[in-house]
């Protein structure tokens, strides 16, 4: 007897190329950024400040963004996302090729606009198969693997392609974005009905009911306090933060710190395509591992990962612990991320998104500038080993964390919330919720 997939995992597969196309030019700022930020920069102490600028301006768009797929769907939102990182990957060029270092930073800030367009993906995913919300956020993050595999290779293959090295790289960023803004405006229609709020109506008994819906809406949004009150929400919040800080962190700082500790330019890139495979290859699997053994084990297993990282980190300068700590470091994200975010995700209804995406996000964001910027002090041979000395602390913490909370059976959580979802549903044919974000779920 065959299984059938579930309902709306073609909608999430759509999503793949969208997520392959921002994972290829994401691939070159990760490469790149923070060894032109040195090239660029006046010291070295703001040689990470173009990468950092990138979560930074994330965090400030996503509650911009949140508010705009409340009112217009997630398919809009994601094209106009993907049109500003080509101006993004154009600036950046210009900056290069003019050799100004402000320039520069104002282009990579405009790429963080292009991240936080990309971070609902996965929720849009969710949001289309709430029977099999990890499956989804998984396949989704997968479709990252063949840009990671290519994308740091293409960026530095090309670096010599122009008079001045690595323009044509950034170029490269503005390539892939154009090809996301044409695949991102012909996504399913479904993509552009779901978030948008639902016309609401009130029942006899003065309950408010989402015109043309058959099934009653058995409450209204929770308060944002009784929300982040819910223990698996915050371990989900902090999975999510640790996977960011430590894959930025240890990202931004690898490559400028592999050529100070006496490895080449090619294996600092060779590093970062690792770090990359390891980000994305566990997508194949990761979401039976959360069916098999829950979230919460998952996002452990991946902080456990974590601490090897930072342990390879802080042991030894060499090359193949420098290697090992970049792939390890990919393989924890994932983990981390993908649980936690499935932890998130299983934590609101639809009409309560509003109240949690952006709040989620930005936790997230302001601790990747945190690590980020403190990069830039440790991308050195004697500031490698006490990044991952921290690493190592931040994860055992989360992993502690995950590990002592309430481990539900394999999901009950996402059938949980699954069946919470279809109650809330306006028209269950959509196949994604149509439930608005922003001003439609405010605080009660």
């Amino acid at each position: 007897m065959t299984t059938q997939p579930p309902a709306g995992l073609d909608l999430a597969r759509r999503l793949v190329p969208s997520q392959a196309l921002y994972v290829f030019g994401m691939s070159v700022d990760l490469t790149l950024t923070g060894i032109v930020g040195d090239h660029l920069a006046p010291t070295r102490l703001l040689a990470t400040l173009p990468f950092a600028l990138i979560p930074l301006a994330a965090g400030v768009s996503t509650f911009v963004l949140s508010r705009w797929i409340g009112r217009s769907g997630y398919r809009r939102v994601f094209t106009v996302a993907a049109s500003v990182a080509v101006v993004a990957g154009l600036v950046s060029a210009l900056a290069v090729q003019t050799d100004r270092f402000w320039l520069f930073c104002v282009g990579t800030a405009l790429v963080g606009v292009y991240q936080a367009g990309a971070g609902y993906y996965r929720y849009a995913a969710a949001d289309a198969v709430p029977d099999a919300r990890a499956r989804a956020v998984s396949t989704v993050l997968a479709g990252g693997l063949v840009a990671a595999l290519v994308g740091p290779f293409a960026a530095t293959a090309v670096r010599t392609a122009t008079a001045t090295p690595y323009v044509a790289s950034y170029l490269l960023v503005a390539g892939f974005a154009l090809l996301a803004v044409a695949w991102n405006a012909g996504l399913p229609r479904a993509l552009t009905l779901s978030g948008r709020a639902a016309p609401v109506v009130r029942s006899s008994g003065g309950r408010g009911l989402p015109e043309g819906s058959d099934a009653p809406v058995t409450q209204g949004p929770r308060s944002r306090r009784a929300l982040w009150r819910q223990p698996d929400l915050l371990a989900g919040v902090a999975a999510v933060v640790l996977a960011a800080v430590a894959m930025t962190s240890m990202m931004t700082a690898g490559p400028i710190a592999g050529m100070d500790m006496g490895h080449s330019e090619g294996q600092a890139a060779f590093a970062v395509q690792l770090h990359m495979v390891g980000m994305f290859a566990p997508g194949f699997v990761v979401a039976r591992w959360i069916g098999r053994f829950g979230e919460r084990r998952v996002a452990a297993a991946g902080a456990v990962v974590v601490v090897l990282a930072g342990s390879s980190a802080a042991v030894s300068s060499s090359l193949p612990t420098f290697f090992a700590a970049m792939l390890l470091v990919g393989v924890g994200w994932n983990l981390a991320y993908s649980g936690g975010s499935a932890l998130v995700a299983a934590s609101y209804r639809p009409v309560e998104r509003g109240l949690v995406q952006p709040y989620a996000e930005a936790t997230g964001t302001v601790f990747q500038v945190a690590g980020t910027l403190s990069a830039g002090a440790l991308a050195t041979r004697s500031g490698w080993p006490a990044l991952g000395l921290a690493v190592v602390v931040a994860a055992a913490a989360v992993a502690v964390l995950l590990a002592r909370g309430p481990h539900s059976r394999a999901g009950e959580v996402r059938h949980a919330a699954a069946s919470e979802h279809r109650a809330d549903l306006p028209n269950p044919s959509v196949g994604a919720s149509a439930v608005a974000s922003g001003p439609s779920a405010q605080e009660p």
